[in-house]
């Protein structure tokens, strides 16, 4: 969505219905709040998740509360899109920073945060279980998830003593282990789930597209559709970074 005016609304119409239909106007701080996002290429369905997780996290609360504000939901607009950059990988985002910027830190201002790694791993077998024990969305899924699984049980003992040189290798070996969990996932999907994931990717990326090389597109798109794929399954990212 590349016109300004027609971003601000949509984010509009969607705070409107998240706020249970009390009508948000975008003005003055919040317009230009919203339409830096727009010139900055966020994607809507970014802006989106979120909202949502601010509403979430006050509706968790619960109690009576006011319409929220579009300015209350900066940080989860931001976090959501850090998650986004980190999912659809540094070759998009090297294409689509201008000269002389730092491509690490994104328009969010704030670097990569550092994460204990062994609390990460508990985070993720906890969440692949819970995959597993859920209703299979479709053939195939539960197996790749139970063999990633079976590769992350041997990495529990040694997780809580690696440092330096080792902790690099442990790191890459996860990452290693993502791609192919993503790949498993995505040669099992069916063609439905992939076509709705392939669209999203689209969407997600349209920003961008003019500004990025053939090469850099088609890995941005695997990586986008992988990020779908995995928000619709569940699945944790096994990496850190």
């Amino acid at each position: 969505m590349s016109d300004p005016a027609e971003y601000c609304r949509a984010v509009e119409a969607y705070l409107c219905r998240q706020n249970h239909g009390h009508l948000i106007r975008l003005v003055g701080p919040a317009f230009e709040l919203v339409r830096g996002w727009a010139a900055e290429g966020v994607p809507l369905k970014v802006v989106m998740r979120g909202i949502d997780a601010r509403v979430a996290r006050r509706e968790a609360k619960g109690g009576r509360r006011r319409a929220l504000q579009i300015e209350f939901c900066e940080d989860d607009v931001l976090r959501a899109l850090d998650e986004w950059r980190l999912a659809v990988g540094p070759t998009m985002r090297s294409e689509v920073v201008p000269d002389g910027a730092v491509p690490d830190v994104g328009v969010t201002g704030r670097p990569a945060r550092g994460q204990s790694l062994p609390k990460h791993l508990t985070g993720v077998m906890s969440r692949l279980t819970g995959v597993l024990m859920a209703p299979e969305p479709w053939p195939g899924l539960h197996a790749a998830v139970d063999r990633t699984v079976r590769a992350l049980d041997p990495l529990g003992a040694k997780v809580k003593t690696v440092r330096g040189a080792a902790r690099a290798a442990l790191l890459e070996e996860l990452r290693a282990l993502d791609d192919t969990m993503m790949q498993e996932v995505e040669a099992g999907a069916d063609e439905g789930v992939l076509a709705q994931a392939r669209a999203a990717a689209g969407a997600d990326l349209e920003t961008y597209r003019d500004r990025m090389t053939e090469p850099a597109f088609v890995e941005a798109t695997s990586r986008a559709v992988a990020h779908h794929l995995r928000a619709r399954s569940g699945l944790p990212r096994l990496s850190t970074d």
